[in-house]
């Protein structure tokens, strides 16, 4: 799928930082740190506990992008979709109307 203006437009915008969003923000962050304390514990120095923790820090940095980016709060409206994000367009059939009737 194609991005559209409207999701450059979401995808750059500031992110909103009022204190429900950063609860959340900061509940993942801390399940986060539990597990990358343990894969550190667990998980002899190496390539591979570097990429398991840096990957996890990916995946913190997606959610709290998704919390910005995505969450609607109670009161809060979603915003509008454009007409182009719809969905796709119709495609017309191959089949003729009446084909195949007796």
């Amino acid at each position: 799928m194609a991005i559209t203006r409207h999701e450059i437009g979401i995808r750059f915008a500031p992110p909103k930082t009022d204190q429900a969003r950063n609860d959340i923000k900061a509940r993942i962050s801390a399940k986060a740190e539990e597990l990358a304390l343990l894969i550190h514990e667990l998980v002899p120095g190496s390539r591979e506990q570097s990429e398991a923790i840096s990957n996890l820090e990916d995946a913190v940095d997606w959610a709290h992008n998704g919390v910005d980016r995505r969450l609607v709060l109670r009161g809060e409206q979603r915003p509008p979709r454009l007409a182009t994000q719809a969905g796709p367009p119709a495609i017309p059939s191959s089949v003729p109307a009446g084909a195949g009737e007796a």
